[in-house]
């Protein structure tokens, strides 16, 4: 599975989820979308086949109008240090993994 971290979240979580949980995971800065608009970030996930990280609800509005590929993860946590986000996605990542697989389009963290 395939991972985009958002702009609004630090680059070290796509980082820290490929060491932690070898999954394949990249900032958008690191694939050069860090200043594309979300639309645009869709599409890109779409044709790539990612699961979008994000914290930005117009993903999940794009989501329910246009449906899935790609797929959500949305963080809900709020503005948290990095040790936290860590802390909240050690003990969701798994199971929200599992939701994806399963086919969700959507899948709440935080």
């Amino acid at each position: 599975m395939k991972f985009w971290v958002d702009a609004q979240l630090p680059p070290m979580l796509a980082q820290w989820l490929s060491q932690t949980y070898g999954v394949d995971a990249r900032s958008l800065r690191e694939l050069g979308l860090r200043d594309a608009s979300d639309i645009e970030i869709f599409q890109a996930a779409h044709d790539a086949g990612a699961v979008v990280i994000s914290k930005d609800s117009d993903f999940v509005e794009l989501v329910s109008r246009h449906g899935m590929p790609p797929q959500l993860l949305w963080v809900t946590c709020g503005n948290v240090t990095n040790e936290k986000l860590q802390a909240v996605f050690g003990k969701t990542f798994p199971e929200a993994l599992e939701s994806l697989a399963s086919g969700q389009a959507m899948v709440e963290v935080g």
